[in-house]
């Protein structure tokens, strides 16, 4: 069953609110778009005192981005975090949309729509931003450059802390069979991947799948994080798809993804590292790793269970 949001706010996305979020992306005919100078001190550029939740806000309740983004570091600058001359460009926290909607990048936002993330954020500024900037839906502390997650069986697990608000995503990814894959997750017990860069995964899988004749069969997901790779095999055509993931919350969070993408059959569900998963044979095995790690061991178990192992 889809959880439901402890913001008591509509965050978790289904198929049934996925067209009213989408056009809720769309900017009306009035929003005006207001570029500031990146490189420029923000103090040099915009009166403190009149950067407001209300500055620029068009009669639809959007801003602009740069608005938005500069009444964030107005904030961290009198909060002391960032220098006094900080730019956009140089002391800007990471925004992270609430709603990713394939490489629609909207220059007007929404309020509630963003979770920002820095390694300096405190519980006092957090919730100063998520009361002074209408904006700002959740607050994390962190650096977008550490893994979220669990690497493999010899690391630790790691989360982003969640300060003030909701941290609530989604992605939701075209594909080349026509359909539409949705990913709701906590982006502070998840590893940052925005819909964009999923979906050129399964383009790559899918160019795979047709340039090796493979139609269907037994595939194994054996980095499946919250299941976008699996749940695009079930939608292809695949009769099983084994899911596994050494990371706990990983595991939850692809139940909810099999749940709204509506599969409830044709899969099996295991959380273990791939090294100690007993697998006699599959058609198909697709390794998703993080950046960086060491998959060596991993591509050759796969490569002795499955007659196909495509690395994305």
């Amino acid at each position: 069953m889809i959880r439901k949001c402890s913001c008591e706010k509509d965050c978790y996305t289904t198929f049934e609110n996925l067209s009213e979020k989408i056009e809720n992306m769309h900017e009306c005919e009035n929003c005006k778009d207001i570029q500031i100078k990146k490189f420029t001190p923000l103090k040099d550029l915009i009166d403190f005192n009149e950067l407001t939740g209300d500055y620029k806000r068009c009669e639809c309740s959007k801003r602009p981005l740069d608005i938005v983004m500069s009444h964030i570091l107005k904030v961290m600058i009198e909060e002391e975090i960032v220098p006094e001359k900080a730019t956009l460009r140089r002391n800007s926290p990471v925004p992270l949309s609430e709603f990713y909607y394939s490489s629609f990048n909207p220059q007007f936002i929404n309020e509630n729509s963003l979770i920002l993330l820095h390694p300096n954020f405190t519980k006092e500024i957090a919730l100063k931003l998520i009361n002074e900037v209408p904006e700002v839906k959740g607050v994390l502390k962190g650096s977008p450059q550490e893994t979220v997650g669990q690497l493999n069986k010899k690391s630790p697990i790691n989360h982003f802390e969640l300060l003030e608000g909701c941290d609530i995503q989604t992605n939701v990814m075209r594909t080349l069979i026509n359909e539409k894959i949705i990913i709701n997750k906590q982006q502070s017990k998840h590893h940052i991947e925005v819909a964009t860069t999923t979906e050129s995964k399964l383009i790559k899988l899918h160019n795979y799948l047709n340039n090796n004749n493979i139609k269907k069969g037994i595939a194994v997901d054996a980095m499946c994080g919250s299941g976008a790779i699996g749940t695009y095999l079930l939608k292809y055509g695949f009769e099983k798809v084994i899911f596994n993931d050494i990371y706990p919350e990983a595991i939850e969070n692809l139940k909810e993804t099999l749940e709204v993408n509506g599969i409830n059959e044709g899969y099996e569900i295991y959380n273990e590292a791939f090294e100690d998963l007993e697998i006699e044979h599959a058609d198909l095995c697709v390794i998703d790793p993080f950046p960086k790690d060491d998959t060596s061991e991993i591509i050759k178990k796969a490569e002795k269970i499955a007659d196909n192992v495509l690395v994305i």
